[in-house]
């Protein structure tokens, strides 16, 4: 009996054929080598087996004293492997080589950001990271972890009240946080509030100082609101001034919000023209070497679009530690079309306020609110609509004023 025992060391498939079948098998036995695998034709004039690869040479020997060919076919085991690793020797060594440099990039620092830090502070902790050999270009491993470097930093640098380290990848960061110190509050001189321009009273609300106007009251540029003078009113105050007191003096501090008016024209045409985009995308890669660029994928929209928007991006390879950027720029097409749409009357009056409200709006302070507009003329002719517009406004008319005397 035969011995199935495929050798993991390499094997060998095997056609043989002739008259001495038997005697070949036969004279493999005798000479140790294992046929497994056998398997004859219906014919009885060839066999298929497998050997261990070791034992063809042993075969070839037996072979030619006898009236039998032998072919050879598929191979498999270690041998194969190490065959063709001799054979692609090269190749396999650049691959390691590779993955081992790619291994040191990895345990390198390539940046240090600094989050949270007023310039000087930023200057002092990147001094301090550079004597420690935290920096672009340097390796990590002799750097300790970041723990332990997040204790040092606060305790070696002055001026945080907190300093956080985190690596990620071949990047540090440090979170600063800043010691803040009160501010003094400066003194404020004495001072009145008046109003800065005509409007009538909406809402008044006095914070220090003595209120001298009330809701629905009609004011003038310059007339008192607020005044910083306190004492007494009436009679008492008389007294207050002949018995030799003099009223106190204080920074007026309040919001007068009142209705003010403004007049603004806009002039709108029946016709617009724009551009609107299609929704039509394209994309193509361009390959830039040695300042020359070269279009590898896709083409450009000036082909395909008569009018379009370009957006470029740089093709990074993304790895976990870092982004390898590549010389190939992304760009992204999208067709536009040039349109006229016209407008009713109705329309251009509607828009007109609304842009007019918009503009007023820039100018004033963000509290102040438009209540409504009134158009006070309209005019159409040679294509367009011409509006003068009364916008009513809600704001705060209150301003500083030095404190007026001998009222």
């Amino acid at each position: 009996m035969f011995k199935k025992n495929p050798d993991w060391l390499g094997l060998v498939e095997m056609k043989v054929e002739g008259d001495e079948l038997e005697a070949f098998i036969n004279r493999c036995v005798e000479n140790n080598i294992t046929l497994s695998d056998i398997r004859r034709t219906s014919s009885g004039k060839m066999l298929q087996a497998t050997i261990r690869i070791a034992d063809v040479k042993s075969l070839r020997k037996i072979t030619k004293h006898m009236n039998v060919s032998v072919r050879f076919g598929r191979r498999r085991g270690l041998y194969v492997f190490t065959r063709q690793g001799r054979r692609r020797f090269g190749f396999m060594l650049g691959i390691f080589a590779f993955c081992i440099v790619l291994f040191l990039l990895s345990q390198m620092v390539w940046r240090v950001d600094i989050e949270g830090a007023s310039p000087g502070i930023e200057h002092e902790i990147e001094e301090w990271a550079a004597d420690i050999g935290l920096q672009p270009g340097q390796p990590q491993w002799p750097l300790p972890p970041e723990a332990e470097l997040q204790q040092r930093v606060s305790e070696e640098v002055p001026g945080a009240t907190w300093i956080g380290v985190e690596r990620r990848g071949t990047a540090y960061q440090f979170h600063v946080v800043e010691q803040q110190l009160a501010e003094e509050e400066e003194e404020i001189a004495p001072r009145d509030l008046v109003a800065r321009k005509n409007g009538v009273i909406r809402d008044i609300y006095v914070e220090h100082g003595r209120g001298e106007v009330t809701r629905n009251a009609y004011v003038e540029e310059g007339d008192l609101l607020i005044t910083g003078r306190i004492g007494c009113e009436g009679q008492e105050e008389d007294e207050d001034e002949e018995d030799g007191v003099a009223d106190e003096e204080v920074a007026a501090i309040g919001e007068v919000r009142a209705e003010t008016w403004y007049r603004g024209s806009i002039e709108l045409p029946f016709e617009i023209s724009g551009e609107v985009l299609t929704g039509e995308r394209t994309r193509s890669f361009e390959l830039q070497l040695f300042g020359n660029e070269w279009t590898f994928w896709g083409q450009n929209a000036e082909h395909l679009y008569d009018r379009y928007e370009a957006e470029t991006n740089e093709v990074n390879i993304p790895l976990y530690f870092t982004d390898i950027p590549l010389p190939i720029e992304r760009t992204s097409y999208e067709e536009k079309v040039a349109v006229t749409r016209s407008y009713e009357e109705d329309e251009l009056i509607e828009i007109g306020k609304s842009l007019g409200e918009r503009e007023l709006l820039r100018t004033l302070d963000s509290d102040a609110a438009v209540l409504s507009e009134n158009i006070l003329q309209q005019q159409s002719d040679n294509g367009t609509v011409r509006l003068s517009i009364l916008y009513e406004v809600e704001e705060d008319i209150a301003e500083e004023a030095p404190i007026r005397q001998g009222d």
